[in-house]
């Protein structure tokens, strides 16, 4: 999990445009799974690349066109470890206000023996 959070908010940091850059974390507790959301208040990402971005080697007009490069594979290791954890991860993103990264991972259940 530690590479999964460094690396969403590293890209957070990494694509920051603004001069007081935000990254809010949230952990929420449902009824069988904790949701983490990170939330910055970057560029954003546009509508059309967001189903793309957890793709290997995907990589965003804008990510193309910036200075920091990167190969375009962090978001797709960061979907493999939490699907082998058993969760899931989806973006939210507007542009020119910033990306949410979400993720459920189940909780785990000790089983109690009689």
């Amino acid at each position: 999990m530690k590479k999964v959070i460094n690396n969403i908010i590293s890209n957070s940091v990494k694509y920051m445009d603004k001069p007081h850059g935000e990254i809010d974390i949230r952990i929420l507790d449902e009824a069988d799974s904790i949701r983490i959301e990170i939330e910055d208040n970057g560029k954003g990402i546009a509508q059309k690349d967001l189903p793309k971005i957890f793709e290997r080697f995907y990589r965003t007009d804008a990510s193309r066109n910036s200075a920091q490069g990167g190969s375009g594979i962090g978001l797709s290791i960061v979907r493999k470890i939490i699907e082998d954890h058993g969760g899931y991860i989806w973006a939210t993103s507007k542009e020119s206000e910033g990306t949410c990264m979400h993720f459920v991972l189940r909780k785990y259940i000790e089983l109690q023996s009689e």
